[in-house]
Protein backbone atom coordinates (compact mmCIF):
# COMPACT_ATOMS: atom_id res chain seq x y z
CA UNK A 1 0.00 0.00 0.00
CA UNK A 2 1.37 3.41 -0.97
CA UNK A 3 2.32 5.95 1.69
CA UNK A 4 -0.49 8.30 0.66
CA UNK A 5 -3.03 5.46 0.89
CA UNK A 6 -1.78 4.55 4.36
CA UNK A 7 -2.11 8.17 5.47
CA UNK A 8 -5.69 8.37 4.19
CA UNK A 9 -6.54 5.08 5.89
CA UNK A 10 -5.10 6.34 9.18
CA UNK A 11 -7.18 9.51 8.86
CA UNK A 12 -10.34 7.45 8.36
CA UNK A 13 -9.48 5.32 11.39
CA UNK A 14 -8.88 8.35 13.62
CA UNK A 15 -12.16 9.89 12.46
CA UNK A 16 -14.14 6.96 13.90
CA UNK A 17 -16.15 7.64 17.09
CA UNK A 18 -14.46 6.83 20.40
CA UNK A 19 -15.50 3.65 22.21
CA UNK A 20 -16.58 4.09 25.82
CA UNK A 21 -16.25 1.55 28.64
CA UNK A 22 -20.00 0.84 28.51
CA UNK A 23 -19.71 -0.09 24.79
CA UNK A 24 -17.98 -3.31 25.85
CA UNK A 25 -20.46 -6.13 26.43
CA UNK A 26 -20.52 -9.52 28.11
CA UNK A 27 -18.03 -8.66 30.83
CA UNK A 28 -15.41 -7.48 28.35
CA UNK A 29 -13.14 -4.63 29.38
CA UNK A 30 -10.83 -2.34 27.40
CA UNK A 31 -7.25 -3.71 27.35
CA UNK A 32 -5.36 -2.15 30.30
CA UNK A 33 -2.45 -1.20 28.04
CA UNK A 34 -4.62 0.50 25.42
CA UNK A 35 -4.71 4.27 25.04
CA UNK A 36 -8.43 5.16 25.41
CA UNK A 37 -8.01 7.50 22.44
CA UNK A 38 -7.21 4.48 20.25
CA UNK A 39 -10.40 2.57 21.07
CA UNK A 40 -12.97 3.26 18.34
CA UNK A 41 -16.44 2.07 17.36
CA UNK A 42 -16.89 1.02 13.74
CA UNK A 43 -20.06 0.06 11.89
CA UNK A 44 -18.53 -0.35 8.42
CA UNK A 45 -17.46 -4.01 8.23
CA UNK A 46 -15.55 -3.50 4.97
CA UNK A 47 -13.53 -0.66 6.51
CA UNK A 48 -12.92 -2.75 9.64
CA UNK A 49 -11.49 -5.55 7.50
CA UNK A 50 -9.31 -3.10 5.60
CA UNK A 51 -7.95 -1.59 8.83
CA UNK A 52 -7.17 -5.00 10.32
CA UNK A 53 -5.56 -6.29 7.11
CA UNK A 54 -3.36 -3.17 6.94
CA UNK A 55 -2.09 -3.72 10.49
CA UNK A 56 -3.77 -0.49 11.55
CA UNK A 57 -6.38 -2.03 13.87
CA UNK A 58 -7.08 -5.01 16.07
CA UNK A 59 -10.65 -6.21 16.51
CA UNK A 60 -11.69 -6.20 20.16
CA UNK A 61 -15.42 -6.79 19.90
CA UNK A 62 -17.60 -7.82 16.98
CA UNK A 63 -21.36 -8.49 17.03
CA UNK A 64 -22.37 -11.98 15.99
CA UNK A 65 -25.76 -12.62 14.41
CA UNK A 66 -28.54 -10.56 16.03
CA UNK A 67 -26.36 -9.24 18.89
CA UNK A 68 -26.95 -5.56 19.61
CA UNK A 69 -23.41 -4.71 20.66
CA UNK A 70 -20.91 -2.26 19.29
CA UNK A 71 -18.15 -3.30 16.92
CA UNK A 72 -14.91 -2.06 18.51
CA UNK A 73 -11.35 -1.87 17.24
CA UNK A 74 -8.08 -0.77 18.78
CA UNK A 75 -6.11 1.56 16.51
CA UNK A 76 -2.35 1.15 16.10
CA UNK A 77 -1.16 4.44 14.48
CA UNK A 78 2.22 2.88 13.67
CA UNK A 79 0.54 0.10 11.64
CA UNK A 80 1.92 -2.52 14.03
CA UNK A 81 -1.31 -4.18 15.15
CA UNK A 82 -1.21 -7.93 15.82
CA UNK A 83 -2.16 -9.48 12.48
CA UNK A 84 -4.08 -12.59 11.58
CA UNK A 85 -2.56 -15.66 10.01
CA UNK A 86 -4.73 -18.30 8.37
CA UNK A 87 -4.46 -21.81 9.73
CA UNK A 88 -6.79 -24.64 8.63
CA UNK A 89 -8.95 -22.10 6.85
CA UNK A 90 -9.59 -20.06 9.99
CA UNK A 91 -7.97 -16.80 11.10
CA UNK A 92 -5.53 -17.07 13.95
CA UNK A 93 -3.83 -14.31 15.90
CA UNK A 94 -0.14 -14.13 15.23
CA UNK A 95 2.76 -11.90 16.18
CA UNK A 96 3.44 -8.41 14.93
CA UNK A 97 3.47 -7.72 11.19
CA UNK A 98 6.58 -7.60 9.05
CA UNK A 99 8.90 -4.65 9.66
CA UNK A 100 7.99 -3.21 6.24
CA UNK A 101 4.65 -2.11 7.71
CA UNK A 102 6.53 0.49 9.73
CA UNK A 103 7.10 2.46 6.54
CA UNK A 104 3.64 3.92 7.23
CA UNK A 105 5.19 6.15 9.88
CA UNK A 106 5.18 9.83 8.94
CA UNK A 107 8.11 11.15 6.99
CA UNK A 108 10.41 13.82 8.42
CA UNK A 109 8.81 16.42 6.12
CA UNK A 110 5.32 15.48 7.31
CA UNK A 111 6.29 15.75 10.97
CA UNK A 112 8.02 19.08 10.33
CA UNK A 113 4.88 20.43 8.68
CA UNK A 114 2.82 19.24 11.65
CA UNK A 115 5.13 20.82 14.23
CA UNK A 116 5.37 24.10 12.29
CA UNK A 117 1.56 24.27 12.09
CA UNK A 118 1.20 23.50 15.80
CA UNK A 119 3.74 26.19 16.77
CA UNK A 120 2.03 28.79 14.57
CA UNK A 121 -1.44 28.02 15.93
CA UNK A 122 -0.14 27.91 19.50
CA UNK A 123 1.45 31.38 19.11
CA UNK A 124 -1.80 32.73 17.67
CA UNK A 125 -3.87 31.26 20.50
CA UNK A 126 -1.42 32.57 23.10
CA UNK A 127 -1.79 36.08 21.69
CA UNK A 128 -5.58 35.78 21.81
CA UNK A 129 -5.62 34.46 25.38
CA UNK A 130 -3.05 36.96 26.61
CA UNK A 131 -5.01 39.88 25.17
CA UNK A 132 -8.25 38.73 26.81
CA UNK A 133 -6.53 38.05 30.15
CA UNK A 134 -4.63 41.37 30.15
CA UNK A 135 -7.86 43.24 29.43
CA UNK A 136 -9.59 41.39 32.27
CA UNK A 137 -6.75 42.17 34.71
CA UNK A 138 -6.72 45.85 33.71
CA UNK A 139 -10.48 46.09 34.23
CA UNK A 140 -10.28 44.45 37.64
CA UNK A 141 -7.44 46.76 38.74
CA UNK A 142 -9.51 49.74 37.68
CA UNK A 143 -12.52 48.35 39.57
CA UNK A 144 -10.49 47.91 42.78
CA UNK A 145 -10.08 51.67 43.30
CA UNK A 146 -13.82 52.21 42.99
CA UNK A 147 -15.15 49.49 45.29
CA UNK A 148 -15.23 48.70 48.98
CA UNK A 149 -16.57 46.15 51.43
CA UNK A 150 -17.75 42.80 50.07
CA UNK A 151 -17.45 44.02 46.49
CA UNK A 152 -13.78 44.84 47.07
CA UNK A 153 -13.16 41.39 48.49
CA UNK A 154 -14.85 39.73 45.52
CA UNK A 155 -12.83 41.83 43.06
CA UNK A 156 -9.58 40.84 44.81
CA UNK A 157 -10.51 37.18 44.44
CA UNK A 158 -11.32 37.66 40.76
CA UNK A 159 -8.01 39.45 40.23
CA UNK A 160 -6.18 36.54 41.88
CA UNK A 161 -7.98 34.11 39.57
CA UNK A 162 -7.10 36.23 36.53
CA UNK A 163 -3.41 36.30 37.49
CA UNK A 164 -3.45 32.52 37.96
CA UNK A 165 -5.06 32.18 34.53
CA UNK A 166 -2.28 34.31 33.05
CA UNK A 167 0.33 31.93 34.47
CA UNK A 168 -1.51 28.95 32.97
CA UNK A 169 -1.81 30.45 29.48
CA UNK A 170 0.99 28.40 27.93
CA UNK A 171 -0.61 25.11 28.85
CA UNK A 172 -4.02 26.31 27.65
CA UNK A 173 -2.55 27.52 24.37
CA UNK A 174 -0.88 24.14 23.73
CA UNK A 175 -4.12 22.27 24.38
CA UNK A 176 -6.15 24.63 22.18
CA UNK A 177 -3.56 24.43 19.38
CA UNK A 178 -3.88 20.63 19.32
CA UNK A 179 -7.68 20.95 19.27
CA UNK A 180 -7.68 23.41 16.36
CA UNK A 181 -5.19 21.47 14.26
CA UNK A 182 -7.05 18.23 14.93
CA UNK A 183 -10.27 19.85 13.73
CA UNK A 184 -8.74 21.10 10.47
CA UNK A 185 -9.94 18.51 7.96
CA UNK A 186 -7.91 20.09 5.15
CA UNK A 187 -4.60 19.44 6.96
CA UNK A 188 -3.64 15.82 6.26
CA UNK A 189 -0.77 15.73 8.77
CA UNK A 190 -3.26 16.14 11.65
CA UNK A 191 -3.53 12.33 11.54
CA UNK A 192 -0.12 12.15 13.26
CA UNK A 193 -1.11 14.25 16.27
CA UNK A 194 -1.64 11.00 18.16
CA UNK A 195 2.11 10.40 17.95
CA UNK A 196 2.86 13.56 19.93
CA UNK A 197 2.52 14.07 23.65
CA UNK A 198 0.60 17.21 24.56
Amino acid sequence: MAQADRRRLLERALALPHAQANDFAGGRRPPPSADPDHLRRIADTALRTKLVDAGLAEGLQSPKGPQKIASIVRIYPNFDAPHRAVQNGRPKRAGPPAPAVRSALPSLDEMERLVVRLRAVEAEVLRELARETEERIALLKHTLVQTEGEELERTYRELGDALADKRALESQARHEAFRRVEGDGSFAERAYLRLLRR
